[in-house]
């Protein structure tokens, strides 16, 4: 605990937007809903991520992908709810490391945003510059469905042999310049190194888990890791058990994945991408922001060193960040 507390963590990925604007989710409120967190959601609130430790955490936000008309005026309303609630918490509303070097001397917490899915660009690219005046840092180019940007790999509806499209193009070349980070998530495996070598920015995967520990539609592949390694970027690893392996076990279920990521590009390399009220079910015992100490707890018992797991925590993405600032 001394560790975890010490050191500076980031979580990737969380959905709390999504239950905040459907339900009225009471950010600021402490919530204890077992049954719901098993199923997928209520499990990040302010008080939690004081109690767990956390630094800062990126907010996700998303909508339906037809029609998209709607959808870029949709994730600016999510990003100015989740901007009060920021303020009503104490927390930083962040871009850049050094907000969360000072949510950390501050004894706060760093609140930055993310947007899943290009369909939320409605074709339009010009739409970067809107996100990127909000504040928004990081944009996955696809989420469940293709689009005009790039292709899922969702299973059934993905397309791993179809390439980044001229307009996708256009929208990594927009946020290279930007320093809008780059999120690889949900994207088909051709486009996905079609992005990599356009980028000259790290670049990261999210919230995923690992094809090598568990082989699965929606997990990256080692040439996928390699290709994120290339950018310097960093993979996150999800903390749904669905992605982690056959059957629901406890926080040890993450170990595969994570060891894989090292013996194969690097502790560097790693992340935390919990994908937490994402409507997916967590490890047991593992379900809410709360208790993430259990992950460094994890680490200690695989005999990693302090500073392997300092990256891993949230020091490979302060990297990240540094890599992509804001002009």
């Amino acid at each position: 605990m001394d560790l975890h507390h010490d050191a500076i963590v980031i979580d990737l990925h969380a959905d709390t937007v999504l239950p905040m604007r459907t339900i009225g989710y009471r950010f600021e409120k402490r919530h204890r809903w077992p049954l719901v967190q098993r199923i997928g959601f209520a499990h990040v609130d302010h008080p939690r991520l004081v109690e767990g430790g956390v630094t800062a955490q990126f907010f996700g936000m998303g909508t339906v992908p037809f029609p998209e008309r709607g959808c870029a005026a949709s994730c600016l309303r999510q990003h100015e709810r989740l901007r009060r609630a920021a303020e009503r918490t104490g927390m930083i509303w962040a871009r850049t490391a050094e907000d969360v070097r000072r949510a950390k001397r501050e004894g706060k917490i760093a609140a930055f945003t993310g947007i899943e899915g290009g369909h939320n660009l409605e074709g339009d690219p010009a739409n970067i510059e809107r996100f990127h005046q909000a504040g928004v840092r990081y944009l996955g180019l696809a989420h469940l469905t293709s689009n005009a940007t790039a292709p899922t790999s969702t299973w059934m509806v993905g397309d791993d042999a179809r390439p980044l499209s001229d307009l996708g193009r256009e929208v990594v070349s927009r946020m290279q310049r930007l320093g809008m980070i780059v999120d690889l998530a949900h994207v088909g495996k051709r486009a996905f190194h079609d992005v990599v070598k356009l980028a000259s920015r790290p670049v990261i995967v999210s919230h995923t888990g690992i094809a090598g520990a568990y082989p699965l539609w929606r997990n990256v592949d080692d040439d996928q890791l390699r290709a994120i390694a290339s950018t310097d970027g960093v993979v996150g690893i999800i903390f749904a058990w669905r992605y982690l392996g056959r059957r629901r076990g406890g926080v040890e279920m993450l170990a595969p994945h994570l060891e894989h990521v090292r013996k194969t590009v690097g502790a560097r390399h790693l992340a935390l991408g919990s994908d937490f009220d994402g409507s997916v079910a967590p490890v047991r015992g593992l379900d809410g922001i709360d208790r993430i100490p259990l992950v460094t707890r994890l680490l200690q018992s695989m005999g990693w060193g302090e500073e392997e797991i300092r990256g891993l925590l949230g020091g490979n993405m302060l990297r990240v960040l540094e890599g992509n600032p804001p002009p």
